[in-house]
């Protein structure tokens, strides 16, 4: 398809088949010479004065294009047809209109022949027809709107129920760009701040410092994975509720799992980091099937490594293994529908302390307390109220949790889509780039490295949400959004 935004185009903007009106839309720097051709306003026209197109041609008015939208009442003037045709003509200015363009719509009469002899006419007046979407796209292009908006023009017209049109309307609102706009500002400021201090590096100057680096791209990673998952939603349409167990190495995660799912399908040991990959099981609870998995723990910053698990001999190459494990069980917190906190009961502030920092909590996270059987029974009365008491070994709490869990499912799977199918399935892969680059950032900064490579990361960021946006984009992207909509949108 070849887009040339400075052509004027027409099309019948109004649905086929006859009806009592119809919708002739023109857009382009040519629509008010179209007009002063076709169009004669009602002033120009007496009550008295006679009713074919030559008479109306002989006293017909000028028509004065205004700052500010205008409606006018009038007819238009067809070549081959003897009456003048009774027509409202709205008129939006340069700036102020869809597309960004002068914008001119004639509503008349929803006769399919007159509708086409009218776009006959403008085109003889120098317009010619628009190709599918090429109104949005020209919107598109103007930055009147953002490619994900630009999708939800189609997800409107394509909308089969109310849930579908209200999630593509939500959409066109700016429910998925505002958020977008929002997080690539934020990123672009503390890029701002990062690549600030690198070009005064010999000067000692503070532009950011390192705790407030981290806190960002923390925040930053946690609204990028929220949208992530937000689109998998709508993406894995059909997919069961994903629940995970994230937590800290030996905090009794494999235990639950093994007492959630009813066999010793993970390996239990009282040394931590026993789970280096991820295990799933799918759970039936009342009639309600969801996906459990079981994740390798997360150690804090200074996690010691067990000596006897890591030989000197060997202690990078465990380490690195067990470094992969933690970037699975993250991948797997990020993507997960619903994640169950354990935190270790028999060391219940220090525990609370690393389940508290570094992140977001969203409606479906669920704090539970394991280990009930080790600690006394006054020893949990500092415990958070809105967490659980568990015991894998004794079963206290579990038939608590699993109607939790029970109710979370059942409450993900009524979630409305967040967007419309076309956008969830071409922005996935690009945010969750943008979700894995700020994650690698957001370790680099806690790391203590260099700012020079944390800068990258967030630079592969803004590319992959520029890609989202429509700001970064290329001709392919831009066919297959706009090829499949119909002429006149």
């Amino acid at each position: 398809m070849a887009y040339h935004p400075l052509d004027t185009i027409v099309a019948v903007a109004s649905p086929s088949g006859g009806a009592a009106r119809g919708v002739v839309r023109l857009s382009g720097p040519r629509v008010v010479a179209c007009v002063e051709r076709l169009f004669v306003p009602s002033e120009g026209a007496s009550e008295s004065s006679p009713r074919n197109n030559a008479a109306f041609a002989e006293r017909k008015a000028t028509f004065t294009p205004s700052r500010r939208p205008t409606a006018v009442e009038g007819h238009l003037l067809l070549p081959g047809i003897h009456s003048p045709l009774p027509t409202e003509m709205y008129f939006w200015p340069d700036g102020r209109s869809y597309t960004g363009q002068p914008v001119v719509e004639f509503h008349t009469i929803g006769s399919p022949p007159l509708l086409d002899g009218v776009v006959s006419a403008v085109c003889e007046a120098g317009a010619r027809l628009a190709e599918p979407g090429e109104f949005t796209l020209r919107a598109f292009l103007s930055g009147r709107i953002d490619l994900t908006q630009a999708e939800a023009v189609l997800g409107i017209i394509e909308a089969n129920n109310d849930p579908q049109l209200d999630v593509a309307l939500g959409q066109l609102a700016g429910g998925l760009s505002g958020p977008l706009r929002e997080l690539r500002d934020g990123l672009l400021d503390l890029l701002g701040h990062i690549e600030a201090g690198l070009d005064f590096a010999d000067e000692d100057l503070p532009f950011i410092a390192r705790d407030q680096l981290v806190g960002q791209l923390a925040t930053a990673r946690d609204e990028a994975t929220g949208l992530v998952r937000k689109l998998e939603s709508r993406h894995r349409a059909g997919a069961f509720v994903r629940a995970a167990l994230v937590g800290p190495p030996n905090a009794g995660k494999s235990s639950l799992f093994n007492a959630l799912v009813q066999n010793d399908g993970a390996i239990v040991s009282h040394l931590p980091g026993t789970t280096r990959d991820y295990l799933t099981a799918q759970i039936e609870l009342d009639g309600v099937r969801f996906e459990l998995i079981d994740t390798a723990g997360i150690p804090g910053t200074g996690k010691q490594r067990d000596p006897v698990e890591t030989p000197q001999d060997e202690s990078q190459e465990s380490q690195a293994i067990e470094r992969a494990a933690e970037l699975v069980a993250q991948r797997e917190e990020e993507r997960a529908d619903i994640r169950v906190f354990c935190v270790d009961a028999t060391a219940l502030s220090t525990s609370l302390q690393s389940h508290e920092s570094d992140r977001n909590l969203r409606d479906t996270d669920t704090l539970v307390l394991t280990k009930a059987d080790l600690i006394e029974s006054n020893a949990a009365k500092d415990a958070p109220e809105a967490s659980l008491l568990v015991s894998s070994v004794t079963g206290e709490g579990l038939d608590a949790l699993r109607r939790w869990l029970r109710e979370l499912v059942v409450r993900a799977q009524s979630a409305p889509d967040s967007a419309v199918a076309s956008t969830a399935a071409r922005c996935h892969e690009s945010l969750r780039a943008a979700a894995d680059a700020m994650g690698r950032a957001h370790r680099m900064a806690a790391d203590n490295e260099g700012e020079e490579l944390i800068a990258a990361e967030i630079h592969v960021a803004l590319e992959a949400l520029g890609r989202v946006a429509g700001a970064v984009c290329t001709a392919d992207v831009l066919n297959r959004v706009f090829s499949r909509f119909c002429i006149g949108k």
